[in-house]
């Protein structure tokens, strides 16, 4: 039986190789934690356990020095790797739905089963506006306050 997180998303499952790699954020809406990175990157590494090791760089605009951080997801296999838990800061561990997902893996959307933050990211850092602009339309059907979305220089 699927979960009803699996079951909010148009994602059926998530190849963790094919998903593995570099990827930029292009839009979020973020959490107080990172309101004011741009040129957010996070690779996404399966390591011998089956989990994912994620490093995270940014720059903030007061300093204009790349930061960079590492966490861990844990995919939940029962929803084919659609729903994970992410923990940024031990013991804690936060929610993650993999919204959509192009099926060349070339563009995901990532939000959360109560809408609370959300990322559009891809594979190049630049999108066509007329993709963006479908994929926030999406987004808001999905019952996101687009309102909140920013988007992030790459």
């Amino acid at each position: 039986m699927a979960s009803t997180a699996t079951a909010q998303s148009r994602v059926t499952s998530v190849d963790l190789n094919k998903y593995s790699g570099k990827w930029f954020v292009v839009a979020s809406i973020p959490t107080s934690f990172d309101k004011d990175w741009n040129y957010i990157t996070e690779s996404y590494t399966v390591n011998k356990k089956g989990k994912i090791d994620i490093f995270t760089t940014y720059i903030k605009p007061k300093n204009a020095k790349e930061k960079s951080f590492r966490s861990k997801g844990f995919p939940d296999k029962k929803t084919n790797n659609v729903l994970w838990k992410v923990q940024f800061v031990w013991p804690f561990k936060a929610d993650y739905l993999i919204e959509d997902l192009a099926a060349d893996y070339s563009y995901t959307i990532v939000g959360h089963p109560k809408k609370k933050i959300l990322y559009i990211m891809n594979r190049t850092g630049k999108m066509p506006d007329e993709q963006y602009n479908s994929l926030v339309e999406l987004c808001k059907q999905k019952g996101y306050d687009i309102a909140q979305l920013r988007k992030i220089a790459q």
